[in-house]
């Protein structure tokens, strides 16, 4: 069973474990996508989209 302290300890992200190991930590973005690919029942890519909001400028010609 997980003990929800350390849990709560380690704070906002995706953990990557294996074999009781933390391995890799994706931290939260603003905005993006992480998108994990499996090979035999382990994490073998992770790849991460980070996106960026572009806002209008009003000018005055």
């Amino acid at each position: 069973m997980v003990n929800k302290m350390n849990l709560v300890a380690l704070g906002d992200g995706v953990y990557i474990v294996q074999q009781g190991t933390i391995v890799e930590v994706l931290e939260p973005k603003e905005y993006g996508q992480d998108s994990i690919q499996w090979q035999h029942g382990r994490v073998f890519e992770v790849s991460e989209k980070k996106r960026r909001r572009v806002r209008a400028v009003n000018k005055e010609i």
